[in-house]
């Protein structure tokens, strides 16, 4: 019975329509919320927010779950240029920054090379075996490094 629920809950969320904010007769953000009114859609379906630049190409997704930046099998929140390259993404697990493998933060130069990255676990910047945050130039040489273990500089 537990699962029949569940899945009757799964499948209205699927069917429920979005938010559509219009501009200039384009659209500029498609958003799904909850009967609480907090963004909100199951990860594996999509994103709870879509942003849009006037020419068309998406300006963000961002992943939500009752209100709280959340997903497990990417980034949370991914930022585009106008071009359509990725600006930056972030990974959030029940609205911690959070990611175990790899960096929470990546934010890249239009050119598509990385300018930073940072790593943080339960919302504290953190790595034990390298620098917790990698900042570099655009030609993509690293022009600082620092180490962070539990929030804490060292």
């Amino acid at each position: 019975m537990l699962l029949l629920k569940q899945w009757k809950k799964a499948f209205a969320e699927f069917l429920k329509s979005p938010i559509i904010t219009f501009k200039n007769g384009l659209i500029l953000k498609i958003e799904y919320r909850n009967e609480h009114d907090k963004l909100h859609r199951n990860p594996e379906i999509g994103p709870a927010c879509i942003g849009y630049y006037e020419n068309g190409n998406i300006r963000y997704k961002s992943y939500w779950v009752n209100g709280e930046r959340h997903r497990l099998d990417g980034p949370a929140i991914i930022g585009y240029y106008e071009n359509g390259n990725i600006r930056y993404e972030e990974y959030y697990v029940n609205y911690k920054i959070h990611r175990l493998d790899g960096p929470a933060f990546i934010e890249y130069c239009e050119n598509g090379n990385i300018r930073y990255k940072e790593y943080w676990v339960e919302n504290k910047r953190h790595k034990l075996d390298g620098p917790a945050f990698i900042e570099y130039c655009e030609n993509g040489n690293i022009l600082y490094e620092g180490y962070w273990i539990n929030g804490e500089k060292k």
